[in-house]
């Protein structure tokens, strides 16, 4: 169970702000994508349905697109997940994290782009779409990184029905990282807590690009955290 401490840090946080004031100030991760998208091929008679979820999975959340889609649009084979990325964009990545295709931030009412097959596709709304829940953005695989992109230790999280707290589950790490013995976080004001099992503050972060985070204080180098 989490410690009642920390259910008690994310009851008495600030009131959530007004969706208007979101959407203002919110980074690229707040683009309202979850949902189900219509992808066709500008110039061709072929479309079908994506449901882009807010399901974890590896390299982001997870896509489902039907057996016929994938085959009319080869690529989509490879797909598994999708992502919002620092300039808004929607990718459709990889298991891996390789990014397939990526469809910009337009304000219209569909984004073009190309696809690795050389054509090009269109993604556009086919129903309401919403933003990323805190839950959702702060649940799943995650990867502390050192400098140069190292690996330092995979981290699986798992967040409380608010999105502000929730446990960490230590995957393959290097010997320094698993000495720390990871297991709960805290989200508070933008900045994220990684804590041992007895809540002692182990590395403080904050907000940084495509819903990541890195490290604030310089002592602890160029770390980061970003979903796998």
């Amino acid at each position: 169970m989490l410690p009642a401490i920390l259910i008690a840090a994310a009851v008495t946080a600030p009131p959530p702000v007004s969706a208007a004031a979101r959407l203002e100030n919110a980074p690229a991760m707040s683009r309202a994508a979850v949902g189900l998208w219509r992808l066709s091929e500008v110039g061709g008679k072929i479309g079908c349905t994506l449901t882009l979820t807010g399901a974890p999975a590896p390299s982001g959340w997870e896509v489902k697109a039907p057996l016929a889609c994938r085959g009319a649009f080869p690529p989509l084979k490879e797909v598994t997940a999708w992502m919002v990325d620092a300039d808004g964009a929607i990718a459709l990545t990889d298991s891996e994290g390789r990014r397939i295709v990526a469809f910009p931030n337009s304000t219209g009412a569909a984004a073009e782009a190309k696809a690795p097959d050389g054509k090009t596709w269109r993604l556009e709304a086919a129903g309401p779409a919403r933003a990323l829940t805190s839950r959702e953005r702060m649940s799943g695989p995650f990867r502390l990184s050192g400098a140069g992109g190292a690996s330092l230790c995979e981290l699986t999280l798992r967040a409380d029905i608010f999105g502000r707290a929730g446990w960490v589950t230590p995957g393959t790490c290097n010997p320094a990282w698993t000495a720390k013995r990871l297991s709960i976080w805290v989200l508070k004001d933008g900045r994220l807590t990684l804590m041992d099992g007895k809540r002692k503050p182990l590395l403080v972060m904050k907000s940084g690009e495509a819903g990541g985070f890195q490290a604030t204080d310089p002592a602890d180098g160029p770390v980061t955290l970003a979903r796998r």
